[in-house]
């Protein structure tokens, strides 16, 4: 597996099968999906919430959610 790049980012909107998308710090808008820890854990994402995610090395425009920021 490659590393691939965490950014801070803030949930914009809830979409279908656990997809959302969420604006990343340069102001980009990116669709991910919560992964690892997230996604056995339940948590539970809401419009307005900071996360990290992780970017997809193939495709800038998908991530992975990692972690919910307080």
């Amino acid at each position: 597996m490659g590393s691939d790049a965490s950014v801070e980012a803030i949930v914009t909107e809830l979409l279908p099968n656990e997809t959302v998308r969420v604006k990343l710090e340069n102001e980009s808008l990116v669709l991910a999906h919560a992964a690892g820890t997230a996604k056995v854990n339940f948590v539970r994402l809401r419009p307005g919430d900071r996360v990290e995610v992780a970017l997809s090395p193939n495709d800038p425009g998908r991530g992975r959610i990692v972690k919910l920021l307080r």
